[in-house]
């Protein structure tokens, strides 16, 4: 498969950029001031959609720091990382309309930087370049090159080859699995990491681009994933989050003749000395299971909060979004849940408008809010995503019906939320010191073993502990406590 750039010589996808080559430093020393001196190429990331995203960022990172290139990424200053940047790069997702119009909205911002300073490096990875490929060049003519989820590796000289011959040059592979363990990955914290095990989805549900983007479920071997998270834990890692398209269907193979699924893996994860924490996102209800809650229950390691989208409560919308179960059925595993795990914090996600819904199915989602009592609540707007069963579906609900019913899910959810939080006053609590408050450098900001947000007096040499922590006030979502 080739590209039209528009320029003499396509560049090959799959052939091109094979391999990265080792002369550190060499592509960067070509760089020079004003005053003659050189410089190392600064490269700005701008990460967009899920934690893969955001641990993928990282990988990308620390490997081209590694490489000899500056990263510039200043706490979220876009604008000014652009002006300073000789490259910037996107790091982009797929699953909802409003994710792709930000980046088409920058790529639009970073064309006219690029014709104030022609040297400007413009590049995309992730789920966009999966998904949309040769037509991001055409429609986008600025942007230089596109990485595959599969080949963050090969960034730097995907890079070099674009400062060469100003080509616009792609690298996406079709197959293998979209996970780099590295020791090189740029951390954003000391004491938490990612840790993908998985990526993927072999569901069907109509709606969704996963399995367009991220290809069939493929499970990082169970060794491999024992070995990455020691090595993490010997860096100085406490809590390490466990990653996936649908993390609780990984199947990582056999290990000692015992077949490691999602329960074997967390239990051999937990007898890791030093690691304290391991938390996991996101599941799929099907593969929510008894056997998993008992793990977690018997198991005081692993987090109390377990995300499990629901996406409607309607039955028929259920079977419309091919969910593979009812609302009974996603209740039963509820309540079995919360019946094995006490205190567990359930979280899910909810989409508004989906296509066909009717007044009585949005009404039987507000009712299920009510009903279960989530602790928090990711809601959207349905929005067509091209290539998936449910484009072929009409997208008959109208924009302002789906803004209405969305802002009414949100509004209920809000109330629940202030409701669950208001029943923890009161209470001692075990909270994982994160950081100094960006508020307040007095204060500390730690995480609840079910997750919520908890900010509290203490010396900053506590970050990076378990603390004992007396929940007294509630400020937006946020516990306040004293130690």
């Amino acid at each position: 498969m080739t590209l039209s750039n528009g320029l003499s010589n396509p560049i090959s996808v799959s052939e091109q950029c094979c391999e990265i080559v080792g002369n550190k430093g060499t592509m960067r020393e070509e760089v020079t001031g004003g005053n003659g001196a050189k410089q190392r190429l600064r490269v700005c990331i701008k990460s967009f959609g899920c934690q893969m995203n955001m641990y993928d960022t990282e990988v990308a990172e620390g490997i081209l720091a590694h490489e000899g290139y500056e990263i510039v990424n200043g706490g979220g200053r876009v604008r000014e990382d652009d002006e300073r940047a000789d490259v910037v790069l996107m790091n982009t997702c797929s699953v909802r309309e409003h994710a792709e119009d930000r980046v088409y909205g920058r790529l639009g911002m970073l064309g006219k930087a690029k014709k104030k300073n022609p040297e400007l490096i413009l590049g995309l990875m992730g789920c966009m370049v999966e998904e949309h490929r040769e037509k991001l060049f055409k429609r986008f003519p600025q942007l230089d090159f596109m990485v595959g989820t599969r080949n963050i590796k090969d960034l730097p000289l995907v890079i070099d080859e674009v400062r060469k011959r100003r080509h616009q040059v792609a690298k996406i592979r079709h197959d293998g699995i979209s996970i780099e363990y590295t020791d090189v990955i740029k951390r954003r914290g000391t004491f938490h990491a990612w840790l993908p095990i998985m990526t993927g989805c072999d569901k069907i549900c109509t709606y969704c681009i996963v399995p367009i983007t991220r290809g069939r479920e493929v499970s990082m071997p169970a060794r491999e994933v024992y070995r990455e998270a020691s090595r993490l834990v010997s860096e100085g890692v406490r809590w390490i989050t466990l990653l996936g398209q649908n993390v609780n269907s990984y199947r990582g193979g056999e290990l000692d003749g015992k077949a490691m699924l999602f329960p074997e893996l967390l239990e051999m994860l937990c007898e890791i000395d030093g690691l304290e924490r391991i938390s996991f996102t996101t599941s799929h209800p099907h593969d929510a299971t008894e056997e998993l809650y008992r793990v977690i229950a018997q198991n005081p390691k692993i987090s109390r909060r377990f995300h499990l989208p629901l996406q409607s409560a309607s039955d028929r919308m259920l079977k419309r979004m091919a969910r593979l179960h009812t609302f009974a059925e996603y209740t039963a595993k509820i309540d079995l849940m919360c019946e094995l795990i006490p205190d567990v914090s359930v979280t899910t996600d909810i989409i508004a408008g989906f296509s066909g819904e009717t007044e009585e199915d949005h009404e039987a989602t507000k009712r299920a809010l009510e009903e279960i009592r989530f602790d928090s609540a990711f809601v959207y707007k349905y929005s067509v995503r091209q290539g998936t069963p449910a484009s072929k579906l009409p997208d008959d609900v109208p924009a302002d019906v789906k803004e209405k019913r969305n802002n009414e899910l949100l509004e209920v959810q809000r109330r629940i939320t202030r409701e669950n939080n208001v029943k923890w006053l009161g209470r001692t609590v075990g909270v994982f010191v994160e950081a100094r408050s960006v508020k307040d450098a007095n204060q500390l900001v730690g995480r609840m073993d079910q997750d919520k947000k908890v900010v509290f007096s203490g010396d900053p040499f506590l970050i990076g502990t378990f603390q004992k922590v007396r929940l007294v006030d509630l400020q937006h979502e946020t516990l306040l406590g004293t130690l």
